[in-house]
Order: C-alpha cells, then sequence, then structure tokens
C-alpha cells in the first residue's frame, strides 16, 4: 500500500475495509444484492427478456444483477410462465430441489456467507446437475421460491454470484417495498434496485424510500446500473454504495476519481446574497 497513491478497491467487504484503513486515499464499493419489483403493468414478456439478459451475462458474476424478484401476488404466474418461455427454472418453496440447491451452493453453512467456488460464475445447467437436479433442456437461469425471511436461515435472499435468483410474492406495492427493504437491510444495502411499471408514483416513491444510490426502471439491472449506452449511468463496475454501504462516494467510480485537479482562482464580481435573500423577515427581526 506504501507503493501507491490511491487505492481503488472492488470487491468483498473485508478488501474494501482493508483500503479504507490502508492509511492512503482510498475508494472502496459495497456488497451488491440487488432485487427488483414487478407489478404487471408492463409486458410480461419483455420483463422475462430483459431478467434473463441481466441474470445470464458472464453467468451473474456481477454482484449488479437480480438476486431476488418479487412479483405481485396477481401476476405471478404469468411472470414464472414468461420466465420459463425464455429458459428459467422454478424450483418451489420446500422442496426436496430447493433444499438439495441450497446445500451445493453453501456446502458448510450460509451462516458463514462462503459460496461453493464450484457454482461461482458457472451455466445453470451445470449447478443444476452438480445440485442432483432435474432442470429442461436449455435452462439458462434456476429461480427459487422464497417466502420466508431475510436472514442466513433464508440464504436465497442474499448474492448467490451464479445465475440463481430468489423470487417472492407480494401482496401489494407497499409489501413489496417492505420486502426489499428487508433483503437491504440483510445484504447489499446502497448498492441499486429495479422495477418494473408504467406507474410514475410508485418509481418515485421507491426512489424516496430505498436506501439505494440507482433505480434502475424497466431494464436489465447488470446491464444499466454498471453503465450503458441507454442508460446514462457511467460505465464502470465500481459502483458507490454511499453511507448505507459504507462507501465515500455513492456515484459510479471512473477515470474522474482517479484524477487531481488543480483549480485556478481569479477575482470576480461579488455574487454574495443580501440578507433579505437569505432570511425572512422573522427572522431577520429576531436579530435586530
Amino acid at each position: 500500500m506504501k507503493q501507491v497513491d490511491f487505492i481503488l478497491a472492488t470487491g468483498g467487504t473485508p478488501m474494501v475495509r482493508q483500503a479504507y484503513s490502508s492509511g492512503n486515499p482510498a475508494i472502496g464499493v459495497g456488497t451488491g444484492n440487488v432485487c427488483t419489483i414487478i407489478d404487471g403493468t408492463t409486458n410480461m414478456d419483455d420483463v422475462a427478456s430483459l431478467i434473463i439478459k441481466s441474470k445470464t451475462f458472464d453467468n451473474a458474476t456481477s454482484c449488479s444483477t437480480e438476486n431476488s424478484i418479487i412479483v405481485f401476488e396477481e401476476c405471478y404466474d404469468k411472470f414464472v410462465e414468461a420466465m420459463a418461455k425464455v429458459g428459467a427454472a422454478l424450483l418451489k418453496d420446500g422442496s426436496e430441489d430447493k433444499a438439495k440447491l441450497l446445500k451445493t451452493i453453501w456446502p458448510e453453512s450460509p451462516a458463514n456467507h462462503v459460496l461453493n467456488r464450484h457454482i461461482v460464475a458457472q451455466p445453470a445447467a451445470k449447478i443444476a446437475d452438480l445440485a442432483g437436479i432435474k432442470v429442461a433442456d436449455g435452462t439458462k437461469m434456476i429461480m427459487v421460491e422464497e417466502n420466508g425471511g431475510f436472514s442466513d436461515e433464508f440464504p436465497f435472499a442474499g448474492e448467490k454470484l451464479s445465475p440463481v435468483a430468489a423470487v417472492r410474492k407480494a401482496k401489494n406495492f407497499d409489501d413489496a417495498i417492505q420486502q426489499m427493504l428487508n433483503i437491504l437491510e440483510y445484504q447489499g444495502k446502497g448498492h441499486s434496485c429495479g422495477i418494473h411499471t408504467t406507474v410514475d408514483e410508485r418509481i418515485a416513491k421507491l426512489s424516496d424510500i430505498a436506501p439505494v444510490c440507482k433505480v434502475c426502471v424497466n431494464a436489465p439491472q447488470s446491464l444499466t446500473n454498471s453503465g450503458s449506452w441507454t442508460s446514462g449511468f457511467p460505465m464502470s463496475m465500481t459502483l458507490g454504495c454511499g453511507t448505507w454501504g459504507h462507501n465515500s462516494i455513492s456515484h459510479n467510480a471512473t477515470w474522474k476519481d482517479l484524477l487531481n485537479f488543480t483549480y485556478v482562482s481569479r477575482p470576480i464580481p461579488s455574487y454574495q446574497p443580501k440578507d433579505e435573500v437569505l432570511f425572512d423577515e422573522e427572522i431577520r427581526n429576531a436579530f435586530k
């Protein structure tokens, strides 16, 4: 660390903490555990196409991809059907297959958050084979029903670094937001979230409430929050999570963060505002 002027750390929490405690100027980014909401107001086939693109990009090695999908109860069956058409298999809550997959992803204990390295960045079919689960030919993604809690006892709520996503049902939008908040509190606070909707009020409410630095609307999450030609986010795999994620930045770190700038000041006309502009009459009278 003494040999460098600046540290840019992208990785797990222990590495980021080492960077921040190194004694050098540093930018570190927090853990991602992206969650997205589907309310049924958009075309479900389009939603399925976007999610499968995001979840299969680099076999979901990016922490920017959908790890949990919250779907309104009223459109849940349509969502599952649409996802099946694009190659997503569903494991039911409480099934033997779900238990096998859990043991395969976390072979020791979910509490230590150590993933089986043999499933990371692997195709869904290979993961299913390792778990002893039969899936249809052409399966690109595994969805796991998770209607339980948000803790180490329900690890599918966390990051999986593979084309495996938890799917949850929500009664309404408020229920969906609360579930998202619970997931982010467990893991991924500050990073990003998504929503598929045509209701602007829901987008505004989610943006106001969710403790994240990026909200992706009607888009493939991992192909958007890390920058794209159609999103406006700077292209970077180093996504700041703000103080929610114990980071010093809330934007996507780019080359600009690696430069020193010299600012030159010359006298300019004063733009100091008058007291009448800064304070209302009641406050001004209080100081007379």
